[in-house]
């Protein structure tokens, strides 16, 4: 499914597709734009109705752990558990279900203390992406912060 998005005053191809969750080469595809093609405000573009979101859901087969399934996913056992408010120890039934990271997906989840300098050490070279890219931080224990790595942009 698309529809039709108006650029609006200030918008850029790179902050349109950032708040769609899609690449700039995904519209440039569908609208047929050239590589370095500049929006104006007011063109119409045609965009997907995709609901962007950063995660999936895997559905839980028999025999599954958490680490076989953070290992798929290239992330840790005990970063799948606490994004899934699980322990690392705990049972996992077939067809409950756990978020999981789409590709290129990295996240963070906020610990108490945290502060916006400490998050910047940590992801020097993600650190704009990190706020860019989550519209609201609060710095409370928990929050899950979202970003792609290599480049890609996400809503």
């Amino acid at each position: 499914m698309y529809r039709i998005y108006t650029v609006r005053e200030g918008e850029n191809l790179l902050s349109i597709t950032n708040r769609l969750g899609i690449t700039p080469d995904e519209i440039r595809r569908i609208n047929g734009l050239p590589e370095n093609y500049e929006v104006a405000p007011g063109e119409q573009l045609i965009v997907p109705t995709v609901t962007a979101s950063p995660f999936d859901n895997y559905v839980i087969k028999k025999g599954d752990t958490l680490y076989a399934i953070a290992k798929q996913y290239n992330i840790s056992s005990n970063e799948i558990a606490r994004l899934n408010g699980l322990d690392p120890d705990e049972y996992l039934y077939p067809d409950q279900q756990l978020l999981v990271p789409r590709e290129g997906v990295t996240f963070y989840i906020t610990d108490e203390g945290d502060t916006v300098d400490m998050i910047r050490q940590q992801f020097p070279n993600d650190y704009e992406k990190i706020f860019r890219t989550n519209q609201y931080i609060y710095l409370m224990p928990d929050q899950v912060l979202v970003f792609r790595k290599n480049n890609q942009e996400m809503n």
